[in-house]
């Protein structure tokens, strides 16, 4: 994986923000690229592969966020509880990055993505890296060095997403005129565990958004669901998926910002979150709600100075038709509400050489 010099620059960073939607911008014409249309493609996003200098703090970080951890030589396997399926490996580095990102299909998508791959200048096909754990198609894109892998798989069943092996509890809200918890406390307790039940989606850096998309669209077959001029873009599995299982962020080099892991509701949400808070991580961003994908978030930094994020409630995309892409001004596609971000939530970390252990804190209510 190519990484970065250690140099970046805040472009998502509450000035910037501020200034951007301060300058209301025309709302450009929906982006159809070529290839759009593509029927062989990846069908689900299947894990995400860091490299950090301490994998066991990295481990740990993701066993107190809520994931189930193994231990597996010098790396670390995590999954969701009820999820047969790797979510993420953490394996060792110098740096902290992002070591690649995994796809699943077909048999015939396979064939097809190899070939398009195969025809393509920019893109080379490379040998199974000592530390996969997942066979099949190895592609490393030349434009940033970025390494991705295409196997042959179905989504695993688990707890989360449309169709969840089992029903998650009711939830029943009293809104004006529809009152649907009755004689019952609402809530939930403050002692609650709360385990994600899938990942749903990851973002990185790239200097080109538009050749990103090229890329995602024409090789492994993704599709635009929105994006933000040269600021952000989100694409999404075709035939019925979340809003998106990949955003990129434009920055001047190619880096890691952040995973992202379903929970059931805003109190398993908020619970969690508040719980990180006290083990001693850092807030990265929450809690709010996001305005392009709709999905409720909170944000904790890990050691290595990468985002994990936990969300709720994503737009769903069941009929590719009937979904535009389209092109937002910022101040509408940032956030819908919540505090103002961080200077430093889109600031690109990759290539951090520094661990920062938590240092927990009271659980004393105020």
């Amino acid at each position: 994986m190519k990484v970065g010099n250690g140099e970046s620059h805040a472009r998502y960073s509450s000035e910037y923000v501020l200034a951007r939607i301060r300058h209301v911008y025309p709302r450009a014409p929906p982006y159809e690229p070529c290839g759009s249309t593509l029927k062989m493609s990846v069908k689900h996003f299947h894990h995400v592969t860091l490299a950090v200098p301490d994998v066991e703090a990295q481990k740990t970080f993701y066993e107190d966020f809520g994931l189930i951890g193994k231990s597996d030589g010098d790396r670390a396997v995590l999954r969701c509880k009820g999820r047969d399926q790797d979510q993420v490996i953490v394996v060792p580095g110098r740096k902290m990055g992002l070591h690649h990102l995994s796809f699943g299909t077909t048999h015939k998508g396979l064939a097809e993505i190899e070939k398009r791959a195969q025809r393509r200048s920019d893109v080379v096909i490379e040998r199974e890296p000592s530390h996969a754990t997942c066979n099949g198609l190895w592609l490393r894109h030349q434009f940033d060095g970025m390494l991705y892998n295409v196997n042959v798989s179905r989504p695993a069943v688990g707890l989360g997403g449309p169709k969840p092996s089992k029903k998650a509890a009711p939830y029943p809200l009293n809104t004006p005129g529809d009152y649907r918890r009755v004689n019952k406390k609402g809530g939930a307790p403050f002692d609650l565990k709360v385990f994600p039940s899938r990942l749903g989606h990851m973002a990185h850096f790239t200097t080109d958004i538009d050749r990103k998309i090229e890329f995602y669209t024409r090789v492994l077959g993704l599709k635009l669901t929105d994006r933000s001029g040269d600021i952000v873009a989100f694409l999404r599995v075709a035939g019925g998926s979340d809003h998106h299982v990949v955003a990129v962020i434009k920055d001047t080099r190619p880096g890691f910002h952040h995973v992202s892991f379903e929970v059931n509701n805003v109190d398993q949400m908020g619970i969690a979150g508040q719980r990180m808070i006290h083990h001693g991580y850092r807030n990265g961003w929450g809690i709010g709600r996001h305005a392009l994908g709709s999905n409720f978030f909170w944000y904790i930094r890990d050691p290595h100075n990468a985002l994990a994020e936990y969300f709720f409630d994503i737009d769903y995309i069941a009929d590719d038709d009937k979904w535009r892409a389209r092109d937002w001004p910022l101040e509408v596609s940032f956030f819908l509400w919540g505090p103002p971000p961080p200077a430093d939530f889109g600031k690109n970390f990759e290539g951090s050489l520094k661990t920062k252990l938590p240092k927990p804190q009271s659980l004393a209510r105020t």
